[in-house]
């Protein structure tokens, strides 16, 4: 059993009721009430607990929280975990002062590319034109000290926008006082700042944290040094949308009167490799980006308990498995995301390892130490070589197009630093090029200079050049009422397909779908091969075959009250949270529990993609008229293709009744599929209520607001 925390000194507390003990044991008619039995003395504890509150005044219970200032420490960071990071003051104002800084670098990041962006423009600052820029996570510092910058300095804020327009974790602070600096009437002049914002304009909200932010600083009187700019990673853009934005805040920094300087590379860490015996936690694989918290549980190695296929079709297949939580302290909601920890694929360690001269050196112990403090570790030291690029490093990931330019300084051959100066000297170029071509890091250094190895590279320039390995996120798709201890995941296995320059076809695998289609000893789509992964179990059944993985908390769950009704909306495998939604349901039903009407939309291509057909037949058979499904086929051979907006338009009648009578409205799937749906059911609202486009803006807000409408969706 857990001991109990009490919000007071205990021996202050003594103190209070022993006098009062001695006093009511003196008095006649207490000293008769003399508990006689455990429950009457726990009774007597709390009739004299609440007579002390009485008689002190509450001096106790107010007594100030030594620990208090916890609650404004990094939202993501859960009780009892650290990143290792402390700052001496949240005032953002006393920090620039005592560290003699130009600037502050705000970030605001939920997948850590705002963070990256944000310390490699710190670092590039300093190197290229000696300015000290202060990089700072916003929950580091209080949002009402922004206010007092003073126009000595200038801030810069690079904030990203997620789900339905809604800040990261870590920017809740600044959010919550941007709203009160309009409605307080508080004046910024003094404050001189950049922005740049990252989001995806197949989102309805895109970018929206950055306008909002930008509008209210500038109606405070902030001055803007240069227009807000934004990222669109709708097709992949973000890196090369930073760069030109970087590079008209190089052109400001000139004007402001910074020399720039000549730049070598400088590497920002300190790299051993020795061939030295490492120890057992060189193999270590857990993920030192990650950050157990209050969103996130730890990462755990979870055993596949069962997989099946849950269709094939030419070169797609979608895969369901079932992992066990096992003796862990993990637990999960209906509606939660299950992280899944890939692994890289042996081939393309291989590759690098070769292309790098390092093959011979794989076991070698790897020891990596920032040179900064404010620069966060991307692998665990020490580590193998090996496990740092199969574990903890990026390295299928596409290059970057500066990362290009970069490179060629290390070049073996003139010929291969003028073959790679060649495609990445523009924009356009580049995007041609990897628009034909499967480019990872080895890869690139391959097609510049076939069968040449790159020993000239510090191994530092490649470990900052190759991003933390991340998890990919999956909506559970089973329910915690039916199934407590076994997540279910639905996986649709993604395979690009790209024709190159010389019009041969090659097929680019997905890193975490191959990785799950591996474990669950599933066959593949086609004659599409299954990249090789390295396996803790040796086993060929998939009982013992493990995934590393953790849980994220989701804002995207079913109403308190069962008898709500539901309105679900989904394509593909969006449906995967709903199937969770539907069980649970079901299973209140079975037992006797009130339920309200589901009316389920559901997307795919065509009657193969129809995933969970046999459960939802069974289910509708179960719930009767509780559950209606309809259905749209967007390829079904001799039919005109049909889309879940277009169906949702076609019963939007059935769909506004439901929300005017209390219905909760889920959209699950692409983020376009969503923006469709917004819009076709805003023009059913307008034809059939008259309203004009701000007042379905209002209402459909409104909805959101009070959680009537959600959307689970990706890019």
């Amino acid at each position: 059993m857990n001991s109990l925390s009490l919000p007071f000194d205990m021996s202050e507390l003594r103190s209070h009721l022993n006098p009062l003990l001695q006093a009511l044991s003196t008095t006649p008619v207490f000293s008769s009430l003399k508990p006689s039995t455990a429950a009457d003395g726990l009774a007597a504890f709390l009739f004299l607990l609440t007579s002390l509150g009485y008689i002190t005044r509450g001096r106790i219970w107010d007594k100030p929280d030594p620990n208090y200032h916890v609650y404004f420490e990094r939202p993501q960071i859960a009780e009892g975990f650290s990143d290792g990071k402390t700052t001496s003051t949240r005032d953002v104002c006393q920090r620039l002062d005592e560290g003699g800084y130009h600037c502050v670098i705000f970030w605001g990041s939920q997948s850590g590319t705002s963070e990256r962006l944000a310390e490699n423009l710190g670092r590039e600052c300093g190197a290229r034109f000696g300015v000290n820029a202060l990089v700072a996570d916003l929950s580091d510092y209080d949002a009402e000290s922004v206010a007092r910058i003073q126009n000595k300095y200038f801030a810069i804020f690079i904030l990203s926008t997620y789900g339905e327009g809604d800040p990261s974790d870590n920017t809740t602070g600044l959010w919550d006082w941007i709203k009160r600096v309009g409605d307080d009437y508080i004046r910024l002049e003094s404050l001189r700042y950049l922005a740049f914002g990252l989001g995806n304009s197949n989102y309805k909200y895109y970018n929206r944290v950055l306008d909002v932010v930008a509008d209210v600083l500038d109606a405070a009187g902030a001055t803007a040094l240069m227009p807000r700019q934004r990222a669109d990673d709708a097709n992949g853009g973000t890196e090369e949308d930073y760069q030109a934005w970087k590079d008209d805040v190089f052109t400001l920094l000139t004007q402001m009167g910074f020399e720039e300087k000549a730049v070598t590379y400088e590497p920002t860490m300190r790299v051993d490799l020795a061939a030295v015996s490492p120890g057992p936690e060189a193999n270590s694989v857990t993920s030192v980006h990650h950050q157990r918290s209050a969103l996130n549980s730890a990462i755990v190695h979870l055993t596949i308990k069962h997989s099946r296929e849950l269709f094939v079709s030419g070169d797609r297949n979608c895969v369901h498995l079932e992992v066990d939580l096992g003796n862990t302290d993990i637990v999960y909601k209906t509606g939660d995301h299950i992280g899944i920890w890939p692994v890289n694929p042996e081939e393309e360690v291989n590759r690098l390892l070769d292309i790098l001269g390092l093959q011979g050196r794989r076991h070698h112990c790897l020891t990596v130490a920032p040179k900064s403090d404010s620069d966060k570790p991307k692998i665990p030291s020490p580590c193998t070589l090996e496990t740092a690029f199969r574990n903890h490093l990026e390295v299928c990931a596409p290059v970057a197009r500066k990362a290009v330019l970069e490179v060629a300084q290390f070049a073996p051959t003139p010929q291969a630093r003028s073959k790679l100066l060649d495609i990445a000297q523009d924009r356009g170029r580049y995007e041609r090029f990897t628009s034909s071509a499967h480019v990872t890091f080895a890869r690139l250094l391959e097609l510049a200079s076939p069968g040449a190895a790159w020993t000239s590279i510090p191994l530092a320039f490649v470990i900052d050049n190759l991003l933390p390995l991340q998890p990919r996120y999956y909506s559970i798709s089973s329910s915690s009422v039916t199934s407590p201890r076994r997540i279910a995941i639905t996986a649709l296995v993604v395979n690009k397909t790209i024709t190159t320059e010389r019009q041969s076809r090659t097929t680019i695998p997905g890193l975490t779908s191959n990785y799950l289609l591996s474990a669950s000893n599933l066959h593949p789509a086609g004659n599409t091969p299954i990249p090789t992964y390295h396996r803790s179990a040796g086993s060929g059944d998939v009982q013992g075959q493990t995934v590393l993985a953790h849980v994220r908390k989701s804002k995207f769950k079913l109403p308190v009250t069962s008898s709500t009704q539901l309105i679900l909306v989904s394509a593909g495998t969006g449906f995967a949270p709903f199937r969770a939604f539907l069980q649970e349901r079901a299973k209140l039903h079975a037992i006797g529990r009130p339920i309200g009407k589901m009316l389920l939309f559901f997307g795919c291509r065509n009657q193969e993609d129809y995933i969970y057909h046999d459960e939802l037949a069974k289910m509708q058979e179960q719930l009767g008229e509780k559950l209606e499904i309809v259905t749209a086929f967007s390829r079904m051979q001799g039919q005109r293709r049909v889309y879940v907006q277009d169906r949702v338009a076609e019963h939007a009648g059935k769909v506004l009744d439901m929300l005017e009578g209390g219905a909760n409205m889920y959209i699950c799937g692409k983020a376009s599929m969503a923006r469709e749906v917004d819009m076709r059911l805003g023009e059913a609202v307008q034809g059939a209520q008259g309203k004009t486009e701000a007042d379905v803006k209002a209402w459909a807000d409104g909805l959101k607001k009070r959680g009537k409408w959600k959307a689970d969706v990706w890019g």
